[in-house]
């Protein structure tokens, strides 16, 4: 099973991202746009992994989730990866409390004590995928797909449940099926979306 973890968006966030990639969408050259009706903010991706240790792994989730409170979030302007190089990657960024960073770090935790998950060397930065460019765009096509998100501060949601997600790949692009939902459950001690 090609497996990840993650925090769903909701839909009024998704549509001022899906105005704005509409608008710009044409004029950017060739990507594999992600379903914008299906967006997510990844917190660990395992690629392949056994079905028989998904259990294992799932009981791991449940207890990272339900130590984190729900979360104040917001999607804010766009960028690139890698960074000041041509792009491979087109994503929005998310803006949260440090208690989103402690729910990262304990899922990979939790992929680590279960699955002998071996994390990656790079910090994490809060995004979402908008899409995936076969031939990396140049600095032209990078500066009008940033124009575009530019300012862009989405309305603030609150994610109360984090996902594992099987994803499934075919030739019209990945298609995601929840393995399990856990909700968040600890106490809300502050820490709201930045303003």
């Amino acid at each position: 099973m090609r497996l990840f973890v993650a925090l769903e968006i909701p839909e009024p966030p998704q549509r001022e991202v899906r105005r704005r990639v509409d608008a710009v969408r044409d004029r950017l050259p060739r990507a594999r746009w992600v379903d914008l009706d299906n967006l997510h903010l990844t917190l660990l991706f395992l690629g392949e992994t056994a079905e028989g240790d998904v259990p294992a792994f799932a009981a791991g989730l449940r207890e990272a989730f339900a130590r984190c409170p729900p979360l104040d979030l917001r999607l804010v302007s766009g960028g690139t990866f890698p960074p000041g190089r041509p792009a491979r990657v087109a994503w929005i960024g998310v803006e949260g409390p440090d208690a989103l960073m402690t729910l990262q770090a304990d899922v990979t935790r939790a992929a680590v004590d279960t699955l002998g998950f071996a994390p990656e060397e790079r910090a994490y930065h809060p995004h979402v995928t908008l899409a995936r460019c076969p031939d990396p765009w140049r600095r032209e096509a990078i500066d009008k797909f940033k124009t575009a998100l530019t300012g862009l501060v989405g309305p603030p949601f609150v994610a109360d449940h984090g996902v594992l997600f099987e994803s499934r790949l075919s030739p019209k692009g990945a298609r995601y099926r929840a393995v399990e939902t856990f909700p968040l459950l600890g106490e809300i001690t502050g820490g709201e979306a930045a303003e």
